[in-house]
């Protein structure tokens, strides 16, 4: 077995410090993987560009001004996942290309989650929505109670291109109204859920 770390673990980052009102959690980032300064920053991902529509703001994870931009939105995200234990058959799954949940949430590899700390920053930011960033998430029971302590999470559309949209559906047009719709917040009267 192999020990994978989530790669922003031992930055200040890792955990929200700031006040949120709008909490994204996805899986797993592993260190080993693809290099990125934020959660979602890899180039395929949508959140950025999903959340810089919604929030009529520029908020790309690479550019000096992010962490100032998503504080000032209070936007902040967390990821289920804090390590894995990997078969070492497995390691090039997880830290290769691609980041499929199915190579992480499955009976071969044993998880170490983060809930305690989600559950830390909802009580500390009482007007906090929670939303999942996993599509219709694993349907492994280890996981789904774990994601059942945490309460009211509203599920997004899968910020992947590599996600499944209905049928003749634009992909990125479908997320962003996916997205809209949910978190409910318009950047002209500033209002949320």
């Amino acid at each position: 077995m192999q020990n994978i770390k989530h790669q922003l673990s031992n930055q200040g980052i890792y955990t929200p410090t700031w006040e949120i009102r709008f909490l994204l959690l996805g899986t797993f980032n592993p260190k080993g993987g693809d290099s990125v300064r934020y959660y979602y920053g890899r180039h395929r991902n949508q959140t950025w560009k999903i959340l810089s529509e919604i929030f009529c703001d520029k908020l790309n994870p690479n550019s000096d001004d992010f962490f100032d931009k998503i504080k000032k939105h209070k936007i902040a995200c967390m990821d289920m996942i804090h390590e894995v234990n990997v078969p070492l058959n497995m390691t090039d799954m997880v830290i290769g290309s691609g980041y499929k949940d199915s190579n992480i949430i499955n009976k071969s590899v044993i998880r170490t989650y983060r809930t305690e700390a989600i559950l830390d920053i909802i009580k500390n930011n009482s007007q906090v929505h929670v939303f999942s960033t996993w599509g219709i998430g694993s349907s492994l029971q280890e996981w789904n109670i774990e994601v059942k302590k945490i309460k009211n999470i509203i599920p997004l559309v899968s910020p992947s291109m590599a996600a499944k949209v209905p049928k003749g559906a634009q992909k990125f047009n479908y997320m962003l109204n996916d997205w809209k719709n949910k978190l409910n917040y318009s950047c002209n009267k500033e209002n949320i859920l």
